[in-house]
Formats: C-alpha cells, structure tokens, sequence
C-alpha cells in the first residue's frame, strides 16, 4: 500500500509505503496515516535505529510516536510505527 506525499517546501511529491507489518501495527494501535505523514513532515526528534533505519518521533494528544523506516530514492518505506514509552525517573 502506498500513497502520495507532497513536501510543500521542497517541491518533491514523496512515495509512502507502509508494510504489512506497519499497516497492522498502526490499526491495532489506533496510529492514523495522517499522524505518520505529520511525524515525517514535522519531527520532534530523529534518529538511526537497528540496521540503520530512520526514526523519527512526534508527540500527540495521546503520547509519542515513532516511526521506523527507510529513505529510498523517490520514496519512504514505513517498517513500523509505535507508541513510545515515555521513561519515570
């Protein structure tokens, strides 16, 4: 499954794919694909997780989201997204 994505700023329209895995995932954890698009538009927080796929973080009304990853020439392959545990001092 994929769809159109358009970087206003950069003037590119962007390719996103999820997998099966990620598009179970987010039904089963109630995470929209408008809440992907906005954690890949407009991060709080990126990194480089396991075998060198992006994340990226973006907190919503009900926690914070990751996005797993992977940046390929015209488009992004979404691996998983998931609530984030926030860490209790």
């Amino acid at each position: 499954m994929g769809g159109f994505f358009y970087y206003a700023w950069y003037d590119i329209i962007i390719m996103i794919y999820y997998t099966v895995h990620a598009k179970a995932r987010m039904i089963f954890r109630g995470i929209t694909e408008e809440m992907v698009k906005s954690a890949l538009l407009k991060p709080d927080r990126i990194g480089i997780g396991y075998d060198g796929k992006n994340l990226v973080f973006k907190k919503f009304s009900k926690g914070i989201v990751k996005i797993v990853f992977i940046n390929k020439k015209s488009s992004q392959v979404i691996v998983s997204v998931i609530w984030e545990l926030i860490k209790k001092n």
